[in-house]
């Protein structure tokens, strides 16, 4: 009965030893547990945080050009979304560099035919902020239909009321008829009477307006006299 006794107590002793062990362990490792634990716990056994309000930044703007053909669509339309005047401008600025046009002067054309009012319809039809006709706009769709990736027999009249549409295709409009006619004054005499009308009067020495090439002309030293940098 002795020698059980001694074992008895030999065992308790390793036990008592062991369980001193792991509270150690135990109490050196929870806290880095307990940081596990709320990492990885599944979202709804946290604390819901508290709910804020959530405003949609505006395009960061690339160059100073971009802020300057910006502004002067939030000039002409205070009223419309941030992130559609920043496409707008945006569109203005690409289309323009893509057919070496000075920004401003595409932007004086748009003021002079639209006060960048996108929705305008002119009484003989013309549509958008270049106020393009819809069988011009037919024309220059299928002239740029690779690029665009549409087919002319597609083309709507309505396609000319969405911005950037229209935008592109009077940039390249103007573009061409520059190319045509070698001058920018007949380019937007042009741009406003067709063409035709003015090869006609050209060939037969018929007098020219200059009242709208002069509006665009003028609107145009306006914008740059407000932005000499460009």
């Amino acid at each position: 009965m002795e020698k059980r006794r001694k074992k008895t107590l030999a065992r308790t002793s390793i036990c008592a030893a062991s369980c001193a062990k792991l509270l150690t362990v135990v109490a050196l490792f929870a806290p880095s547990l307990l940081s596990f634990q709320q990492i990885f716990s599944p979202p709804e056994k946290l604390a819901p945080a508290a709910r804020t309000t959530v405003v949609e930044p505006a395009p960061k703007p690339g160059s100073r050009d971009l802020v300057r053909v910006y502004s002067i669509v939030k000039g002409h339309r205070p009223e419309i979304a941030e992130t559609e005047a920043w496409r707008i401008a945006e569109t203005i600025l690409e289309e323009s560099s893509k057919r070496k046009l000075d920004a401003l002067l595409i932007s004086a054309v748009i003021q002079v035919e639209s006060g960048f009012q996108d929705s305008a319809v002119s009484p003989s039809g013309a549509r958008g902020l270049m106020q393009i006709m819809p069988e011009t706009g037919r024309a220059l769709t299928r002239a740029l239909r690779h690029e665009m990736g549409v087919r002319a027999a597609a083309f709507k009249p309505e396609w000319l009321d969405n911005p950037f549409v229209n935008i592109r295709l009077g940039v390249y409009y103007l573009h061409d008829l520059k190319k045509q006619f070698r001058d920018l004054n007949l380019a937007l005499t042009a741009y406003n009477f067709g063409p035709a009308e003015i090869q006609n009067r050209l060939e037969n020495n018929l007098e020219l307006s200059s009242e709208y090439a002069g509006n665009v002309l003028q609107a145009y030293r306006n914008l740059k006299s407000k932005h000499p940098s460009f």
